[in-house]
C-alpha cells in the first residue's frame, strides 16, 4: 500500500527481423547524410533500396513490439520516439547494405525459400499443425499491404541474414580459443590491497583560515560546483511527517460498501478524538500493510509523493492536528501529521567557506596519499612485500574473497579497478605489484594471495558453449566494423541519404 501511493506477435521478432547476434540494436547511424532529401517520396535510400514511410513505420512497429515485450511497463515509445526513429533507421540501413552486398557476391533468394520458410513457421500453422491460409492472408493485409510488398521485404530480410551467416563462417572460433577463454573466465584469485582514499581521513588535515580564503580567491567556482552537485543537502523541499489509518474499499465497490467502510472510518475518527493513541488504534484497525506496525508513520514525504486527495489534506493540517475522514482510490484514511517542514534553501554563502575547507582537505589528503603511495612503491621494488610495507607505514591491508575476471574489473571495497585486476591475474602467489593505481579518489597497491585453477572437467563441460559465444561476439564486431565502414563509404558517395522529418513531425 505505501509503495503503490508513493509510486503513485513475438513470432515477427525471429523470422521477420534481423538483428545482429539476436540483441537489441541501439545505436546512432553514424555517417547518415541529412542535408540532401532521398528521391521519390523516400525517407532512406541505400544505393538502389528506397524505403518509404509504409516500410518505415511498419519496422518501427515491430521494433516497438519487441521492446514492449522485452521490457514490459518500463518501455515508453513516446518518450524514446527520436531513438526508436533512428534505431529503425539503422535497422533498415544495415538490411540494406547486407542485402546489396550478398547480391553483388551473387547471393540470391528463390521464391521457393520465401515459401518453404512461410511453411515451416508456426506462426501460420492451425491447431491442425496446417499451414492457415487465413492467418497469413490477415498478416499480410495488416502488415504489407498486398503479396507483392511481403515478397520484396522478405527477399531483402534473407538476403541480409545470409551474408550474415557468410560473415558468421568466417568468424568461427577455434576449439583452443574457447578453452583459454574459458580457463580465464574460471580462474579464481584472492588478493590483498591497500587503498589510500583522498575522500576519507580528510578530517586530519589542518587548514587555516588563510588557506581557505586564498583558495576561495582563486578557485571560487569549484566550491560553487560542489555547492550545485549537492543540491539536495542545500536545498530541502517542503516535507511533512504524517501518519495514518486506512480502511481500504475497491474503488469499484457498491454504494453500501462504500457507506458501511465510511461509517466505519468515522468511528475510529470518534475515537482518536475521544483521545486515543493514533499509533494503537493504527496497529489495530488500519489495512495498510506498510505501516500498520509502525502506528500508521509514513515518515517524511515531499509533495507528488502521496495520491493527490491525501497530500492535499497532509500538506494543509497543522502538527498535531487530526483529518477528517478523507476519500481517495485506495479507500478511507484519518491523518495525522506529526512534523511540517518548510522548504529551505542554504545560499551558497552560507557553507562556502565549508565547502572551500572540503575541497582544500581533499587536495591535501590526495598529495599525502601520492606520498604514502609510492613509499609502498619503492619498498615493494627493493623487495618488501605489500603486507610488510603498509604495517610500516601503518596502514591496514584489505583482503578479498575469491575474485574471476570481469569486464569492469569490481573489487568489492575498492571499486572498478581494471588495470589493477589485470596486473594481479598476471602475479604469482605472494607477489606484489610496485605499480599504483588511481580508482576514483582512490590510490591502490596490490599483493596476489593465492590462485585457483579451473578443474579439466569443467573446462570440457563449457567448451562447445563458449565457443559458440566466442563466435557470437567475434561475428557482431566484425560485421558492425564492416557495416560502418560501408556505411561511411555510401555516405560519402552519396549514395545513403536520410530524413526521417516527415515522421518525426508527425509525433
Amino acid at each position: 500500500m505505501l509503495k503503490a501511493m508513493r509510486g503513485g506477435q513475438r513470432w515477427l521478432t525471429g523470422f521477420f527481423i534481423v538483428a545482429l547476434g539476436g540483441v537489441f540494436v541501439f545505436f546512432l547511424v553514424p555517417g547518415m547524410g541529412r542535408q540532401a532529401r532521398p528521391s521519390s517520396g523516400a525517407l532512406i535510400e541505400v544505393g538502389s533500396y528506397r524505403f518509404g514511410v509504409p516500410q518505415f513505420e511498419a519496422e518501427r512497429a515491430r521494433r516497438v513490439a519487441q521492446y514492449e515485450q522485452a521490457l514490459g511497463d518500463q518501455f515508453d515509445a513516446k518518450q524514446l520516439a527520436d531513438q526508436l526513429n533512428e534505431i529503425t533507421a539503422g535497422v533498415l540501413i544495415e538490411r540494406a547494405i547486407l542485402a546489396d552486398e550478398a547480391t553483388r557476391i551473387g547471393l540470391v533468394v528463390a521464391k521457393g525459400e520465401v515459401e518453404r520458410a512461410l511453411l515451416q513457421s508456426p506462426s501460420f500453422r492451425g491447431e491442425d499443425g496446417r499451414f492457415d491460409t487465413e492467418a497469413f492472408d490477415r498478416f499480410i493485409a495488416y502488415e504489407y499491404g498486398t503479396e507483392r510488398n511481403f515478397m520484396v521485404d522478405q527477399r531483402l530480410s534473407m538476403l541480409a541474414s545470409k551474408m550474415m551467416q557468410l560473415i558468421g563462417e568466417s568468424s568461427r572460433a577455434s576449439t583452443a580459443e574457447a578453452r583459454d577463454s574459458l580457463f580465464q573466465r574460471l580462474e579464481e584469485i584472492r588478493i590483498a590491497f591497500v587503498v589510500l582514499d583522498s575522500n576519507r581521513n580528510a578530517e586530519d588535515i589542518e587548514i587555516d583560515a588563510a588557506e581557505v580564503a586564498a583558495f576561495l580567491a582563486e578557485r571560487e567556482e569549484e566550491a560553487r560546483t560542489l555547492y550545485s552537485q549537492r543540491a539536495g543537502v542545500y536545498d530541502v523541499p517542503e516535507q511533512v511527517q504524517a501518519r495514518h489509518i486506512l480502511l481500504k474499499v475497491d474503488p469499484a465497490a457498491d454504494e453500501d460498501e462504500v457507506a458501511e467502510t465510511e461509517a466505519r472510518a468515522r468511528e475510529v475518527l470518534k475515537r482518536l478524538q475521544a483521545g486515543e493513541d493514533f499509533a494503537a488504534v493504527a496497529r489495530e484497525v488500519s489495512d495498510d500493510p506498510g505501516s500498520k506496525d509502525s502506528g500508521g508513520d509514513l515518515g517524511l514525504f515531499g509533495r507528488g509523493q502521496m495520491v493527490k486527495p491525501f497530500e492535499d489534506v497532509a500538506f494543509a493540517l497543522e502538527p498535531g492536528a487530526l483529518s477528517d475522514v478523507v476519500r481517495s482510490d485506495f479507500g478511507f484514511h484519518i491523518i495525522r501529521v506529526e512534523k511540517h517542514n518548510l522548504a529551505q534553501q542554504t545560499p551558497f554563502e552560507a557553507v562556502r567557506d565549508e565547502l572551500a575547507r572540503e575541497l582544500v582537505a581533499r587536495e591535501k589528503t590526495a598529495t599525502r596519499n601520492r606520498e604514502v603511495a609510492d613509499k609502498l612503491s619503492a619498498a615493494i621494488r627493493a623487495g618488501s612485500s605489500l603486507e610488510d610495507a603498509a604495517r610500516a607505514e601503518g596502514l591496514t591491508l584489505e583482503r578479498s574473497d575469491w575474485l574471476r575476471h570481469r569486464p569492469d574489473g569490481f573489487v568489492p571495497g575498492l571499486g572498478a579497478a581494471q588495470d589493477l585486476m589485470i596486473t594481479a591475474f598476471a602475479l604469482s602467489p605472494g607477489q606484489s605489484s610496485d605499480l599504483v593505481f588511481p580508482v576514483e579518489s582512490k590510490l591502490a597497491l596490490v599483493e596476489l594471495l593465492e590462485r585457483r585453477m579451473p578443474e579439466d572437467v569443467n573446462i570440457e563441460q563449457g567448451i562447445e558453449q563458449e565457443r559458440e559465444q566466442l563466435s557470437e561476439q567475434k561475428r557482431n564486431l566484425l560485421a558492425q566494423g564492416w557495416l560502418n565502414q560501408r556505411r561511411m563509404e555510401l555516405a560519402e558517395a552519396g549514395k545513403l541519404v536520410v530524413d526521417l522529418r516527415p515522421v518525426s513531425q508527425a509525433r
